[in-house]
């Protein structure tokens, strides 16, 4: 079964992203870009979901690092700022996809599967 690493903030929707996937994938999660640097050192996973504005480390800096170490893993940044899309970093970041909150969940299991399949 495939892995995914959900890191976000909010615990409500690192439950909801495991609720929805963990039928078709073996799915953790990290509060913070902090942990999900360990985490990514430490084992191996398929794809990575990411928010950008989360406490003790932004969600670029985060992607940045692990670049850094793991130019493999495709990433899909999901936030709740729309406008950030069009941000230069944002654009530069190596990421796969950029899905926005509220997380249209079809969207986003479809892009789940174009990057790493089921």
């Amino acid at each position: 079964m495939k892995r995914i690493l959900v890191c976000d903030d909010e615990k409500s929707i690192r439950l909801l992203l495991s609720e929805i996937l963990s039928d078709y994938y073996d799915v953790v999660t990290a509060p913070d870009g902090r942990t999900a640097i360990n985490l990514i050192e430490s084992e191996d996973f398929d794809l990575l979901i990411i928010d950008i504005k989360m406490p003790h480390m932004h969600g670029i800096e985060a992607i940045e690092r692990i670049r850094q170490r793991n130019q493999e893993i495709p990433i899909i940044l999901c936030t709740a700022y729309r406008k950030m899309q069009d941000d230069f970093t944002v654009k530069n970041s190596d990421v796969a996809a950029f899905i926005t909150k509220p997380i249209d969940i079809k969207e986003l299991k479809n892009k789940i599967f174009e990057l790493i399949g089921a």
